[in-house]
């Protein structure tokens, strides 16, 4: 007879464990996105070669404040995984004003890089990328916000949102370049990890992630469709005149 109320509290003793090991999971993809970002765009941003031609002023700013989200992701994913969340919630401000001016800011960025040919290849095509990476990012964090006192669903989306920002610089590695399977295949690694979590800590994979993750791999391929249709490179062409 004592053992079932034995068993139940090893349960639950379990269940409480797995659920504050997920908290550093949160860290650890924050810190795997960073590495992403800095891998992705050390030869052209961060580590750039004086040999090269000084980037303007505008996509350096581009650039620091792009890397900015990362680094608070990185910060918010840390101080929640030490219950720090008054400091948490104050530094949401930040991210919130940053993810702002990336969206109002990036398309313009992605239209003047189409203008002048880049990147080599098919900048029309790229442009929509970018401008769907963006689409969707405020999606995830406009949620975010919008569900910010519900914490199992506001880190998920914050998550996602910084996962679907990834695919500008995966699109940079030289094997992506050969071969453009490389960028879903990146983006689908990461929201598995973000499942195999749900199931570590949960036992079962959270509708955020489930959703969320098929909704912005679903997106990947029809955007590449999208961007290769005359319909596209018709309205491209006159965004960019």
């Amino acid at each position: 007879m004592t053992s079932l109320p034995l068993t139940r509290a090893a349960s639950r003793s379990e269940t409480i464990a797995r659920r504050r090991s997920g908290r550093w999971f949160y860290l650890g993809m924050a810190v795997a996105a960073l590495v992403t970002l800095f891998f992705s765009f050390a030869p052209s941003f961060y580590l750039r070669p004086a040999t090269k031609p000084v980037l303007s002023l505008r996509v350096v700013a581009h650039g620091t404040l792009f890397s900015s989200w990362f680094i608070l992701f990185l910060i918010q994913t840390g101080l929640a995984a030490t219950g720090r969340i008054r400091l948490h919630r104050w530094i949401g401000f930040a991210a919130a004003s940053a993810a702002l001016l990336m969206v109002v800011t990036g398309p313009f960025l992605a239209i003047g890089l189409a203008r002048r040919g880049l990147p080599p290849g098919d900048p029309l095509a790229f442009m929509l990328i970018i401008l769907v990476d963006l689409l969707v990012f405020g999606i995830f964090v406009g949620a975010g916000i919008y569900y910010r006192k519900e914490r199992d669903v506001h880190k998920r989306l914050m998550l996602l949102a910084t996962i679907s920002i990834l695919p500008p610089g995966i699109s940079r590695w030289p094997i992506a370049v050969r071969h453009v399977a490389v960028i879903p295949a990146v983006l689908i690694l990461f929201v598995a990890l973000a499942a195999a979590n749900d199931l570590w800590t949960r036992r079962r994979i959270h509708s955020t992630t489930l959703w969320g993750a098929l909704g912005l791999v679903a997106s990947m391929p029809l955007r590449f469709a999208i961007a290769s249709t005359g319909t596209w490179h018709h309205i491209a062409s006159w965004l960019t005149r």
